[in-house]
């Protein structure tokens, strides 16, 4: 006896709240998605009743998590299946009546079906009249139209037709789709294993507040999600922290690991650091840390290869600079679609498994990137971008700057009145002016060097007529 439970189409969907149902009631489970859950309801009947008080006690404990479902219960897994989608509320199928029940059903409820939404068969399992026609693949709607054009219109008019020359003439697809409309499984079910939940919980006698008390109680709650990993062969990715306060409320926290790692010291450092720069605002009354995973990472090291620093290493390093100037000042840069080149962005950093080593020089042993071949004897500038762009006075002469007055407060060289040697410029820029978010720009650019020996980008804003250095060329 198999029971099918499908999301009513004027419900929410909830993940996980059909599969939660069954497993409540069954331990043999086959979930199909978030909306459909077929399980095995053998043995129900000595612990809950009868198949109605069944599908009745499965109705009200999805109804409790706001999820209406339609219920069918029957003797095949397939018949379940199709009454549940096709007919609303509960429906209660006896033994040896699956085919009777499923007689005026339309040919349509056999699209339904998990192995026929999307498969198809090669022409050589289809019969040899319909290879021809059917050149690729032969799919279920294929075989339906044939059906439809024989002048088939219910389960009940396919169910009748002899199955053997139903597969003679629509091959593999055909003869399952007769077994379907007969109420006859074809595969057993099927069932999937409870999804294991890494999460550590513990509930203190007495609140706690700061973070060095809490450090204590995090050092054992991570040691046994270590051990838990470890034994699993996971690694987290994500660490969920949930902490319940003395005011019933839960101060709650995601962090997004770079790489899968399991050392507990490493998940608390972590969770301290994030803690440290989000506080909880009340007293902790319980402690709650689940973990997101991924099967464990594997290394294998090199003997001519600089490697990288190790994901734990480097989480904690990130987590630090996170503490120490926000969570929107550290990252990897990002290239902005835009002219402007003083706009810049950021995004998470995240270690690339392509990047795990730095490849050596198999002759000196040192380091060889990639581009010192193609960058080897082509002469090449850089500019050092000062941000904020510091401010500068600069003489200008016959609409050239001779004399430069830098400030002593700058990151410069020296701190005098420098004369420019040589001027190369300007190189006028503009943009965003059809905008008002505050973005415009219209600049005049030099670069000029100065006698001190200095190569400087200066930059005119033509609006204020203020200067200020862009950058140190070298």
């Amino acid at each position: 006896m198999f029971v099918c439970l499908v999301r009513d189409s004027l419900s929410p969907s909830r993940p996980g709240v059909l599969e939660a149902v069954a497993r409540a009631c069954s331990p043999r489970v086959e979930p199909h998605g978030q909306d459909v859950v077929v399980c095995d309801a053998r043995g129900l009947t000595r612990v809950i009743g009868m198949p109605a008080v069944i599908a009745e006690e499965m109705r009200r404990m999805a109804w409790e998590r706001e999820v209406g479902v339609r219920v069918a219960i029957a003797e095949s897994k397939t018949a379940a299946w199709l009454l549940a989608h096709a007919r609303p509320g509960t429906t209660i199928v006896p033994a040896g009546e699956e085919a009777r029940r499923l007689e005026r059903l339309p040919l349509s409820a056999l699209r339904s079906l998990p192995e026929l939404r999307t498969a198809g068969l090669r022409t050589a399992d289809c019969g040899p009249a319909f290879a021809k026609a059917t050149a690729g693949k032969l799919r279920t709607d294929d075989t339906l139209a044939i059906f439809e054009r024989w002048g088939l219109a219910t389960l009940g008019d396919l169910a009748r037709l002899p199955r053997a020359d139903v597969l003679t003439r629509t091959g593999r697809v055909g003869q399952r789709l007769h077994q379907a409309a007969c109420g006859e499984d074809d595969a057993p079910l099927v069932p999937t294993d409870e999804t294991p939940r890494f999460v550590e919980r513990m509930e203190l006698e007495w609140p706690v507040e700061g973070l060095e008390p809490l450090s204590f109680v995090l050092a054992r709650v991570c040691d046994g999600l270590s051990a838990s990993l470890a034994r699993a062969d996971r690694g987290a990715v994500t660490i969920t922290t949930r902490l319940q306060l003395v005011t019933k409320t839960t101060h709650e926290r995601t962090l997004t690991l770079p790489s899968p790692m399991r050392d507990s010291k490493t998940l608390r450092t972590l969770i301290l650091l994030d803690l440290e720069s989000h506080p909880a605002p009340a007293g902790i009354d319980v402690v709650e840390v689940e973990c997101g995973v991924t099967p464990g990472r594997i290394v294998q090291g090199s003997l001519l290869a600089f490697t990288v620093p190790t994901p734990e290493n480097l989480s904690t390093l990130l987590a630090r600079l996170s503490a120490l100037v926000g969570d929107t000042s550290v990252g990897a840069p990002v290239v902005v679609d835009t002219h402007n080149p003083r706009i810049s962005s950021m995004k998470p950093f995240a270690l690339s498994t392509q990047h795990a080593a730095l490849r050596t020089a198999p002759s000196t042993g040192h380091r060889a990137p990639a581009f010192a071949k193609a960058s080897a004897g082509k002469p090449s500038t850089t500019i050092r971008r000062f941000r904020p762009a510091p401010p500068v006075r600069v003489r200008v002469e016959k609409g050239r700057p001779v004399k430069v007055s830098l400030n002593e407060r700058a990151a410069y060289r020296d701190s005098r009145v420098a004369t420019v040697t040589t001027a190369a410029g300007p190189w006028r820029t503009s943009g965003h002016w059809w905008s008002s978010d505050g973005h415009t720009w219209d600049r005049d650019e030099w670069d000029v060097a100065l006698d001190t020996g200095v190569v400087y980008r200066l930059a005119r804003n033509r609006q204020t007529d203020h200067w200020e250095v862009e950058g140190e060329v070298d």
